[in-house]
């Protein structure tokens, strides 16, 4: 089985098990755009196209620290992600600002403050004074959460700990101590535009932050299904009877919306040195077919299912997937083929002749020229 990309985006498969238990082969490609300079301005084909992921990436210590990036190759997304990697800009120092974005009919805003502390007061502890910035990362690192260890003094192998499953590698959440002991305890750097955070309270507030969350925390954890004894007994290896599709989806459920097409609008809010910048998404004619040894030629259909935007970087990436179902064994798949191919592909196919794209040739005639000058310069460089 081989893979012929015909588009300029990075473009791969992988093996996948779907819920109803057939196995399945899963095609993903990846474009990867600058963004526009000034608004209204048309995004521009990045020189520098990222690779699909094949593992997850963090922040730091895997499952230690806010997800980045998830794996590129679930077998379907019934939705599309919205991933943000971004940081707060003001032009001048401020000590909180709302920041937040627009894709079509989906928006979401949340509220950024600067770095503070508990402090005591008349009625126990608030938050302190928050210090000014003009930039700074959201992360769901320095998002409401955490975990605390519930027995300080035991020996390590002994400890245990109480995580808030929303978010157990954020801040702010301090389940095993009193008021006093908060005092000079840092809260989140985030929090939800109409429910600010004003003092330690048993009602906890919901994570504010625009990247990814990790398949075991709440509430994406609970769409994996049950895996209890009768799964054991019954039914694995394969997936539980309430495994919800959903699970595969890594944004928080206030950042999916259907399928992107392209040509929807995109607008960024306190997320760029220059304020505000809006974009219309290109639209992409992006073909899949699977041809199998046997002749039989399949059109899939797919989706922009991922979408991530990285104002510092100054780029973002949509994901196209598809997957087609494997009837008996592996063996039986011949070519995929991402994006529309040209007449003599098509034809070097046709008289089972290998085929080099005329891109390929032209960097092959590159290596082969720079080899000759080389030499060139080697025979005609003076002897000593």
């Amino acid at each position: 089985m081989n893979l012929y990309n015909a588009t300029p985006f990075t473009a791969d498969y992988a093996f996948g098990l779907k819920k109803s238990g057939r196995s399945c082969l899963i095609i993903a490609a990846k474009a990867t755009y600058d963004l526009p300079l000034r608004s209204d301005e048309p995004p521009r084909f990045s020189s520098n196209q990222c690779d699909l992921y094949n593992s997850d990436a963090y922040s730091g210590e895997a499952g230690q620290s806010a997800p980045l990036f998830e794996n590129d190759f679930p077998p379907y997304k019934p939705n599309c992600d919205i991933i943000l990697h971004a940081s707060a800009h003001s032009e001048q120092p401020v000590t909180e600002m709302i920041v937040g974005f627009r894709v079509g009919s989906l928006e979401k805003f949340l509220k950024v403050i600067g770095p503070r502390h508990y402090r005591k007061s008349v009625v126990g502890v608030k938050p302190g004074k928050p210090l000014p910035f003009t930039r700074q990362p959201i992360s769901y690192d320095t998002a409401y959460g955490g975990s605390e260890i519930d027995n300080p003094k035991a020996a390590d192998e002994k400890h245990t700990y109480t995580s808030f499953m929303r978010n157990p590698v954020g801040i702010g959440f301090y389940p095993n101590r009193g008021a006093d002991e908060l005092v000079d305890r840092p809260l989140p750097l985030t929090e939800a535009v109409e429910k600010p955070i004003v003092g330690y309270q048993s009602t906890k507030p919901i994570p504010q932050s625009l990247g990814p969350v990790a398949r075991n925390w709440y509430p994406r954890s609970t769409l994996g299904g049950t895996y209890d004894q009768n799964w054991s007994d019954n039914v694995a290896p394969f997936l539980p009877e309430d495994f919800d599709e959903s699970y595969y989806q890594c944004a928080p459920e206030d950042q999916q919306c259907e399928h992107l097409r392209g040509g929807e609008r995109v607008s960024l809010f306190g997320l760029l040195p220059q304020g505000q910048l809006t974009f219309t998404l290109p639209k992409v004619e992006l073909p899949m077919q699977a041809i199998l040894k046997n002749g039989d030629r399949h059109n899939l259909d797919p989706r922009i299912d991922t979408l991530t935007i990285e104002p510092d970087e100054n780029r973002f990436t949509m994901v196209w997937r598809a997957h087609i179902t494997i009837r008996q064994s592996i063996h039986e798949m011949g070519t995929l083929i991402v994006g529309k191919p040209t007449p003599g592909w098509e034809h070097a196919r046709v008289v089972d002749k290998p085929y080099v794209s005329m891109r390929n040739l032209q960097l092959i005639k590159k290596r082969l020229d720079r080899r000759v000058t080389g030499q060139s310069q080697i025979l005609e460089s003076p002897r000593t």
